[in-house]
């Protein structure tokens, strides 16, 4: 959560300088909503920069902002959509992808997390399995799903294996692994202290948002 004191720093000696304090209150509700709109834009882009192939648009659109409705409640803040109410959220990544954390599977369905080994599965651009891509390599006469004979009878054997190569040669390779049911996650992305760096940004928004309600304020008193 980021605050604005206007008491104190750069905002409290614009204050200090104007002439219309009456329209102070309007001119904070307009420059409060610019900087939510224009830094939550900002978190967007910047955080293809954090993720490997870049964010998809359904993770953009999970940051989002709530405007400042009124100059008498100066409320506003920036969040991100995670349906929190539900165990699976729809965006239950992004809460780790910005706060770290730990990571189940996406579905009450699936019991286990579903990760593919780099360099043996084809990855979408961004990283993940397309869409019925397991279904397809799990119905192949090449695969099997579970723990290898020889192997330790540990979860971390546990996936989808493919054998390859032949006679002397022939081996078999783990290409997803389906035997954890949670993992830690560090903190990708740092989106508040992105925030609260472009907070001194602020003065620019403020400063034309005072302009706006000093125009509007005459245009009233003429008409």
């Amino acid at each position: 959560m980021i605050t604005i004191d206007v008491r104190k720093g750069d905002i409290a000696r614009v204050l200090n300088t104007l002439d219309s304090h009456k329209q102070v209150p309007y001119a904070l509700q307009l420059g409060i909503n610019s900087w939510l709109f224009q830094t939550n834009e900002h978190l967007k882009k910047k955080v293809d920069q954090y993720l490997e192939g870049g964010a998809e648009q359904f993770t953009k659109s999970g940051f989002r902002f709530r405007k400042v409705k009124n100059k008498r409640n100066l409320y506003g803040d920036l969040h991100i959509s995670l349906q929190a109410k539900k165990a699976y959220a729809d965006r239950y990544y992004l809460r780790n992808i910005v706060f770290g954390g730990t990571v189940i599977p996406p579905s009450p369905k699936r019991k286990k997390l579903m990760q593919a080994l780099p360099g043996r599965v084809n990855l979408n651009d961004y990283g993940n399995l397309r869409k019925g891509r397991y279904k397809t390599l799990r119905n192949q006469k090449t695969t099997f799903y579970g723990i290898p004979k020889g192997r330790p009878e540990s979860e971390n054997y546990r996936g989808l294996w493919k054998r390859v190569g032949r006679g002397k040669n022939k081996k078999i390779q783990m290409l997803i692994a389906l035997g954890k049911e949670q993992r830690p996650q560090r903190k990708l992305f740092p989106a508040q202290q992105i925030a609260e760096r472009r907070f001194r940004r602020f003065p620019i928004h403020f400063a034309r948002g005072y302009k706006r309600a000093v125009l509007s304020a005459r245009k009233r008193r003429q008409g």
